[in-house]
């Protein structure tokens, strides 16, 4: 099997996406929402805090996402975590359908170069 790694800048734009996707079912601090991706990616699509906050930052500031904080049980300190916003909910599905057009069209146009 080959090993391929993800390019940076296709990267970004995948990775938006999949925050919303993980956060519109549930609620995630950081560290969670990164270790969610790589476990559901099977450790192919590894996001590091580099990536992963500036993200999470640039949809805050776009109203997608809001944050909050909250100390979970049994622990004294505080994290920050992460939700979908009403606006959120349209960016999503409006991003999603975007996403599929285009793999689509990637699909399409890969399929008849070959190998």
């Amino acid at each position: 099997m080959i090993d391929i790694s993800i390019r940076k800048e296709l990267k970004a734009g995948v990775v938006e996406l999949i925050i919303i996707s993980l956060l519109k079912k549930r609620d995630m601090y950081g560290y969670e929402i990164s270790n969610e991706i790589d476990n559901r990616s099977s450790n192919k699509l590894n996001v590091k805090e580099g990536t992963l906050y500036p993200i999470l930052y640039r949809l805050e500031e776009k109203e997608v996402i809001e944050s909050y904080w909250k100390t979970p049980k049994g622990r004294g300190k505080p994290r920050k975590y992460y939700r979908v916003t009403s606006i959120g909910d349209e960016y999503f599905y409006s991003y999603k359908e975007e996403w599929f057009v285009v793999s689509n069209i990637m699909k399409d146009i890969l399929i008849g170069e070959g190998e």
